[in-house]
């Protein structure tokens, strides 16, 4: 009887769970379906589809919203520049315990003085070659399609040359004669440049320290090291492209000079305007004397392009690796694409403004995005810091330690 008790109970009793071999059994065919309409929901929810579109939609706006503004950005942009090319001046002044508003004022009044007299010396020569070469543009123009319409009936071409460089001279008498519309917005810009760059001198070390602020503490000395070296690259694209253009314009209106051709100093000018745009504005430059040269013979601007191709050369491989090269420190196909995007998006002032952004570009690319990859791959950057250079000796202090990687990564 207790057996038959018992029975009851034990069947009642719910039964201990499988061990062994029986517990690796497959699984219903209920719980099969189960996991596999589990597997087959879709990998991204609507949540995170939202969430992107949403993020595209920002973007866009933020883009349609700078573009809306380009030309506000631009002028900051180049303030910024201008205000980093004379901060080693300031800095000394501070030095010398004048205080830095002060100090700013006297960076700029001597900055004025010296453009007064530059400005005295050439805005007379300058008036009357410019009136000269618009007076006698049209005979220029007529000698110039003359020996081309001579040329294209020997070599008997098919391209219509005499309408293409027609309208590239017309072009160029247009300039000409709104040279002094020209200069006076050049003026006017020039002024809101010195307001700007004044107002980003004497509080940009307070608005540097409020950004690296908001970054955690382990990561706080990078970032000033950041700032500090895209401060350097731009400041020191602008004195490298002042000190190089001076040089340029000098020497190609020198040359002009003693090659006989007419406004010297014009196309002295010129050049030097033109040699602010790295590979490209130096070959642009020549331009104009080259054609000039038609004036005097036929043959005569090819003595022309080989005394300023010298030049160029001479130019390229002494004064830009001192003062362009060590200071951007971009390579050859950076700069070309950042000029031609800049050059597409905002013509001459874009590809002069591209150069300086693409090397605070390649600072941030260098110093954080590589390492930040580096670390997340879980890569060492012992080899990376050690290939790495400061770009000058006062920033030797300011070096990747193991490559910028962060010390204590999250």
């Amino acid at each position: 009887m207790a057996d038959s008790g018992a029975a009851p109970g034990s069947e009642a009793a719910s039964p201990e769970p499988r061990r062994g071999p029986e517990a690796r059994r497959p699984r219903p065919a209920a719980q099969q379906q189960s996991a596999a309409e589990h597997h087959g929901r879709p990998a991204v929810s609507i949540r995170v589809l939202v969430s992107a579109a949403l993020i595209v939609l920002a973007i866009v706006a933020l883009v349609a919203f700078l573009t809306s503004i380009i030309s506000i950005v631009l002028t900051v942009l180049v303030a910024i520049v201008f205000a980093e090319g004379i901060r080693p001046l300031v800095q000394r002044m501070r030095i010398r315990n004048i205080p830095q508003p002060l100090g700013i004022v006297i960076v700029y009044v001597a900055l004025l003085v010296f453009l007064g007299l530059l400005i005295t010396l050439l805005v007379q020569p300058i008036v009357s070659e410019a009136t000269s070469l618009a007076h006698n543009f049209p005979k220029y123009k007529s000698d110039f399609l003359s020996f081309f319409n001579n040329v294209q009936e020997q070599l008997h071409f098919n391209f219509d040359i005499t309408k293409q460089v027609g309208n590239l001279l017309g072009t160029a008498q247009q300039v000409l004669v709104s040279i002094g519309t020209t200069i006076g917005a050049v003026i006017a810009n020039f002024v809101l440049v010195l307001v700007l760059g004044f107002l980003w001198l004497v509080s940009s070390e307070r608005l540097k320290r409020f950004v690296v602020d908001l970054f955690p503490e382990r990561h706080q000395e990078l970032a000033t090291d950041v700032f500090r070296e895209v401060g350097y690259r731009m400041g020191g694209f602008l004195r490298a492209v002042a000190i190089n253009s001076v040089v340029v314009g000098v020497a190609v209106g020198l040359a002009c000079f003693f090659l006989g051709l007419p406004s010297p100093v014009v196309l002295g000018v010129f050049a030097g305007v033109t040699a602010a745009v790295p590979l490209i504005g130096p070959f642009v430059g020549i331009i104009p004397p080259v054609l000039l040269g038609f004036t005097i013979g036929p043959v005569y601007p090819v003595l022309v392009l080989a005394v300023l191709l010298v030049i160029q050369l001479v130019d390229a491989n002494t004064v830009v690796p001192m003062v362009m090269n060590r200071v951007v420190a971009l390579p050859a196909l950076g700069v070309v694409l950042a000029l031609l995007i800049g050059g597409t998006l905002q013509g001459l002032i874009g590809a002069l403004l591209a150069v300086p952004v693409a090397a605070a570009l390649q600072v941030v690319l260098v110093r954080v995005a590589v390492p930040a990859v580096h670390a997340a791959q879980g890569r060492t950057d012992r080899a990376y810091a050690g290939a790495y250079t400061p770009l000058s000796p006062h920033l030797k202090a300011s070096a990747p330690r193991g490559g910028g990687r962060r010390e204590h990564p999250r």
